[in-house]
C-alpha cells in the first residue's frame, strides 16, 4: 500500500457515469486518487499504461465485459498479474461471482453498494495486497540467498523424521547431499538427496547408523538445552572422503532446524596447516614441534602409568663434508633417503605405546615418535621401555642401517651415525632435560670415535660443562695473551748444525696452568678458533725468526703448522703475505707444514692453493708423512720441498725392522722426487746414527732438544753467524 505521504491510484471501470462519480467521491473520502475507464477495453489499456494500485471493475460493460477485461489484465506481464481486482456484481448473481474468481478477480462487491463499507474494504484490499507483495519480495530474496548458499537445510522432529528438506548446491550448480546410508547398492550410494527422498523418512534411513545415532543424541540435547549444537562426520562419496558439519538449533519444543555444510575444503586446509606446522618439509616425517608435543604427551602418560621410555638422538657423522664437497642438493637428497631408511629400520613395536595401541597395532601419535629436529639430527621415542637393552638394540639397528651405502645419482655415499640415549625417569623428568641429555650422549658417542651409541650418564654433563668452560677460556686466550710459542730445533744431519725450528703453540691457563696442545688444539679445530690462533702463531713465529736474523744470529727456517681449516681459508695467501710483509721475513725462511689428509682432501683445490703459496716463495713440507694416504701421482704434482716422517715410524728404531724398512723407503722415495726428509721424534743416539746411514737430511726430537723458549734457542745458536739453511 502507498505510504501516507503518497496517495494511491484506483482504476474505476464502469460504463455508468453516475456510478463512476459515486466511486470517485468514495475514493476521495478515503484519500485515494481515481482513474476512470468507460468500458473494458479502455480499462485494459489504462491498467497497462497507468499501473494502478487497485482496480474496481464492473461486470457488465460494452465492447468488453469485466470478466474479459480481468483476464486480459492478468495476462499482462508488466504487472497485471499482481494488481488486486475487485469485481462489482449483482447482489444475487452467484454465477457472476464464480466467474469473477475464475477470471482472476481478487475480491467482489455486490450491489446495491454500501459506500462507507466499500471505502474501508478498498483500503483493506490495498493493505493485504501490499503485504502479499512484500512477502513475495522477501520470499524471492530468501530463495536467492538459499540458491547462493551451498548448505543443506532441513527440519526434523524429535523422533528423527525429516519434516522438510532443501538440498544445497555446490559451485557447479549440482545438488550436493550429506551422504547415503552405508551398505546400499553402489548405484544408490552416491545418489543425490532430494526433498522427495527425505521428507517423511527417518535419519537412520538416510545416513550410516553410527552417524545417525550421534545426530539423534545431539538433537535431544538441543531440544533439552535450547542451545545450538554441531556434529562433524565423514562419508565416502563417489569413492572419496567428504567431511560435513551439521548445526542444529531448536525452533519449537519438538522440532529442530538443521544446516549441513560441506567442510571438506576446510578439513584439507586444516590438514595442510597441520602438515606445515608439524611435518618436516624436506623429509616428510614429523618435525621438532611434533616430536616435542608427542614427547610431552608420552611424559605425562608414563608418569601416570609409572612406565619408562627412551629418547634416541641421532646425528650423521661428517655430514657437513658432504654438503661442502658434493653440494647441498646431494645433502638434501641424502637426508630424504636417511629418513626413509629410518622408517624402514625401526619396527612398529619400537614406536607404539602398547597401552594405547589400536586394533591395527598403531596409534595416532606413533608416527610422531620419529622426527627430524633439523639439519642432520633425528630423534626416536621408544615408549613402554621394559629393558635398557631394547633401546640399545634399536640404536644398533639404526647404526648398522646407516652404514650401508646410499646410492645418489649413480654414486655410492657412505656415512655413519652417532647416537645418544637418555632414559625416563632415570636421566630426567622433563622434556628439555631428556632431549638435552640425549644430545649430550650423542656428542660423547662422536668423541668416542663416531659410528657409536652411548647411554647418558651424569658424568657426561660434567665433561660437557668442562668442555664448554674450556672453549670459553680458549676464546679469551688470545686477547688475554695466554698463548705463547715454544720452538723445537731441527738439526742438519751432515753438518750437525741447527738449521731450523718448529713453532709449537702452548696455553698458560690462569687457573689450570699449562694446558696440553692435545687437549686444546682439537677444541680449536672443532670451534673454528684454529683459524685466528693459527694466524697469531704465523705472525708471532715470523716475527721471532726475523728477530734472530736481525740480531745477527743464524737465519733459521721457521716451520709453522697449518690446520686443514687454515689451508681451506680463501684468504690464506693474503694472510701469509701480510705476515711476511709486516715482519720483513724472507719467504724462503718460512716453512708451512701440511698433513697428508689436508693435501688429499679435494686435491684439485689443493693444487691451486699450493701454487699461490709457491709464487709467494715459502717452503712447503708434508707433516706426519706415512700416517695418511697419498696418491703418488698427486704427491709428484704437489711439488712440496720436504717430507716429515711421522714419529710413529722412528720410535721403534733400530729394533723394529718393519719401521726401519718403511723409513728407508720413504727417504729413498723422497730423494727420488727431489724432496728433503725430516725425521721427527728422534730420542736416542742409535736412531740418529741409523737415520744418518739411511740418508735422512734433517732430524728433530728430544734427543736433540725439547721445545724451548726463544731465549733458550738464542743461547743454543751461540756466536753471531749467518748460515742459510740448505734446500
Amino acid at each position: 500500500m502507498p505510504s501516507s505521504s503518497q496517495r494511491g491510484a484506483v482504476l474505476v471501470a464502469d460504463d455508468d457515469p453516475v456510478m463512476r462519480m459515486l466511486m470517485l467521491e468514495m475514493l476521495a473520502g478515503v484519500g485515494l486518487d481515481a482513474i476512470e475507464a468507460a468500458d473494458g477495453a479502455q480499462a485494459v489499456r489504462l491498467a497497462h499504461e497507468r499501473r494502478p494500485d487497485l482496480i474496481l471493475m464492473d461486470v457488465e460493460m460494452p465492447q468488453m465485459d469485466g470478466f474479459a477485461a480481468c483476464r486480459a489484465i492478468r495476462r499482462d506481464e508488466s504487472g497485471g498479474a499482481q494488481v488486486p481486482i475487485v469485481m462489482v456484481t449483482g447482489g444475487d448473481d452467484i454465477e457472476a461471482v464464480t466467474s469473477a474468481y475464475e477470471a482472476g478477480a481478487t475480491d467482489f462487491v455486490s450491489k446495491p453498494i454500501n459506500w462507507p463499507i466499500l471505502g474501508h474494504r478498498v483500503l483493506y484490499v490495498l493493505r493485504a495486497s501490499d503485504a502479499i507483495a512484500r512477502l513475495r519480495i522477501a520470499d524471492a530474496q530468501n530463495r536467492a540467498v538459499l540458491a547462493a548458499i551451498p548448505d543443506t537445510f532441513f527440519r526434523m522432529n524429535r523422533d528423527g523424521f525429516y519434516l522438510d528438506y532443501e538440498p544445497g548446491h555446490d559451485r557447479s550448480g549440482q545438488g550436493r547431499t550429506p551422504g547415503e546410508r552405508a551398505g546400499r547398492a553402489a548405484d544408490r550410494h552416491d545418489a543425490p538427496f532430494s526433498s522427495e527422498r527425505c521428507i517423511g523418512r527417518h535419519i537412520s534411513d538416510m545416513l550410516p547408523r553410527p552417524i545417525a545415532a550421534r545426530m539423534l543424541d545431539q538433537l535431544g540435547e538441543v531440544l533439552r538445552t535450547q542451545e545450538i549444537r554441531s556434529v562433524e562426520y565423514e562419508l565416502i562419496r563417489f569413492g572419496a572422503a567428504q567431511h560435513f558439519e551439521a548445526r542444529l538449533v531448536a525452533t519449537s519444543p519438538s522440532e529442530v532446524l538443521g544446516l549441513v555444510r560441506d567442510i571438506s575444503e576446510r578439513k584439507r586446509s586444516e590438514e595442510q596447516i597441520r602438515r606445515l606446522a608439524y611435518c618436516d618439509s624436506l623429509t616428510g616425517i614429523p618435525n621438532r614441534q611434533a616430536f616435542l608435543e608427542n614427547l610431552e604427551r608420552e611424559l605425562q602418560r608414563s608418569k601416570i602409568g609409572n612406565k619408562k621410555f627412551a629418547v634416541l638422538f641421532m646425528d650423521l657423522d661428517a655430514f657437513k663434508r658432504i654438503n661442502d664437497t658434493l653440494g647441498h642438493n646431494v645433502g638434501d637428497h641424502l637426508l630424504k633417503i636417511v629418513s626413509e631408511r629410518l622408517r624402514e629400520t625401526i619396527r612398529p613395536s619400537d614406536l607404539v605405546s602398547r597401552g594405547d595401541a589400536g586394533l591395527d597395532g598403531t596409534t595416532e601419535d606413533s608416527a610422531s615418535n620419529l622426527a627430524r629436529l633439523g639439519g642432520d639430527e633425528f630423534t626416536i621415542l621408544i615408549p613402554d621401555l621394559e629393558r635398557v637393552e631394547h633401546a640399545l638394540n634399536v640404536a644398533h639397528r639404526v647404526k648398522e642401517a646407516m652404514r650401508r651405502p646410499f646410492l645418489i645419482d649413480g654414486n655410492e655415499i657412505f656415512v655413519t651415525a652417532s647416537i645418544g640415549i637418555s632414559l625416563f625417569p632415570e636421566d630426567g623428568d622433563d622434556c628439555n632435560s631428556l632431549l638435552k641429555f640425549a644430545d649430550t650422549a650423542m656428542y660423547h658417542a662422536k668423541n668416542c670415535g663416531k659410528n657409536n651409541a652411548k647411554l647418558y650418564s651424569s658424568s657426561l654433563t660434567m665433561q660437557i660443562m668442562s668442555h664448554v668452560k674450556l672453549e670459553v677460556g680458549l676464546r679469551k686466550a688470545l686477547q688475554n695473551d695466554e698463548l705463547y710459542l715454544l720452538y723445537q730445533p731441527q738439526l742438519d744431519v751432515r753438518s750437525q748444525e741447527v738449521v731450523g725450528v718448529e713453532a709449537l703453540v702452548r696455553w698458560r691457563h690462569p687457573e689450570r696452568g699449562i694446558i696440553s696442545p692435545t687437549e686444546f688444539i682439537p677444541l680449536a679445530e672443532e670451534t673454528g678458533l684454529i683459524v685466528p690462533i693459527g694466524e697469531w702463531v704465523l705472525r708471532t713465529a715470523c716475527n721471532q725468526a726475523r728477530a734472530w736474523q736481525r740480531h745477527g744470529r743464524r737465519a733459521l727456517r721457521m716451520a709453522v703448522n697449518l690446520s686443514a681449516k687454515q689451508f681451506k681459508d680463501e684468504n690464506l695467501s693474503q694472510i701469509v703475505l701480510s705476515a711476511l710483509h709486516e715482519t720483513g721475513l724472507d719467504p724462503k725462511l718460512l716453512e708451512l707444514e701440511l698433513t697428508e689428509g689436508t693435501l688429499m682432501d679435494d686435491a684439485l683445490a689443493t693444487l691451486a692453493t699450493l701454487e699461490q703459496l709457491r709464487r709467494i716463495g715459502v717452503y712447503l713440507s708434508i707433516d706426519d708423512f706415512g700416517t695418511g694416504y697419498s696418491s703418488m701421482n698427486y704427491l709428484k704434482r704437489f711439488d712440496v720441498r720436504a717430507l716429515k716422517i711421522d714419529r710413529s715410524f722412528i720410535n721403534g728404531l733400530p729394533q723394529d725392522s718393519e719401521n726401519a724398512a718403511i723409513t728407508r723407503a720413504i727417504i729413498a722415495m723422497a730423494h727420488g722426487l727431489k724432496m728433503a726428509v725430516v725425521a721427527e721424534g728422534v730420542e736416542t743416539d742409535e736412531q740418529l746414527v741409523l737415520l744418518e746411514e739411511y740418508g735422512c737430511d734433517v732430524v728433530q726430537g728430544y734427543f736433540l732438544g725439547h721445545p724451548s723458549t726463544a731465549e733458550s734457542i738464542t743461547h743454543m745458536l751461540g756466536p753471531v753467524r749467518l748460515v742459510l739453511p740448505s734446500g
